[in-house]
């Protein structure tokens, strides 16, 4: 039987503050300015931009110092009054609020230019219907990129009492995580109305990015 979400979601929301220092270990930081590099390839100044699952914000802020209109949402409040005094710190304007992506996405249709989804989409259990909701919300030409991990890179160690646990739990618990490779990636993406520009294998995970 799948592990509790709702005791998964009270780990991640005490444990925000060991999220956010691991997002400034030098090889989190890389990452998150490759990432945001990335986006920045293919979605045109200002966006907008929505970061989904956006944590303590550091993919948000990295977009927006590039000059996006970035909203982050994430469904742990205490993360979120993270990444928010994260921005105020940095002198950055983010709009970060309390959202369960999981659901039904707060933007008009065809509204944003760009949205991510880092190490989000495995959590889900309704991983179809959050592809179709980014897809509408994006307009046409707008690019989603994303990520997901593979299964024999799942971490087995890892810092924080939080991220211990679930490391442990990935090859443990069945169902806790849906892990995904180049294939099943973008099966999900072009099965619900996106178009694959690049699928890779990269940094320990499936690296996605796709137009609308």
């Amino acid at each position: 039987m799948p592990a509790p979400q709702w005791f998964f979601r009270f780990m991640y929301d005490r444990e925000s503050s060991a999220w956010e220092r691991r997002r400034d270990e030098p090889a989190h930081r890389e990452l998150v300015e490759k990432v945001a590099d990335g986006l920045a390839s293919v979605v045109p100044r200002p966006g907008p931009v929505v970061d989904l699952g956006c944590g303590p914000g550091a993919h948000a802020l990295a977009l927006a110092r590039r000059g996006y209109d970035v909203v982050g949402l994430d469904g742990s409040p205490r993360i979120v009054e993270v990444a928010r005094a994260r921005a105020v710190r940095e002198h950055t304007d983010v709009a970060f609020a309390v959202h369960d992506v999981a659901e039904s996405l707060p933007f008009e249709d065809a509204s944003l230019g760009g949205a991510l989804a880092i190490l989000v989409v495995q959590h889900l259990a309704r991983p179809g219907f959050f592809i179709s909701e980014i897809r509408r919300c994006l307009r046409p030409g707008g690019h989603l990129l994303m990520t997901a991990p593979l299964r024999d890179r799942a971490p087995q160690t890892s810092q924080g009492l939080y991220w211990r646990f679930r490391a442990a739990c990935y090859s443990h618990v069945p169902g806790l995580v849906r892990f995904y490779d180049t294939r099943s990636l973008r099966l999900l993406i072009e099965g619900h109305g996106l178009s694959v520009v690049e699928c890779t294998t990269q940094s320990g995970g499936t690296w996605l990015l796709a137009r609308a």
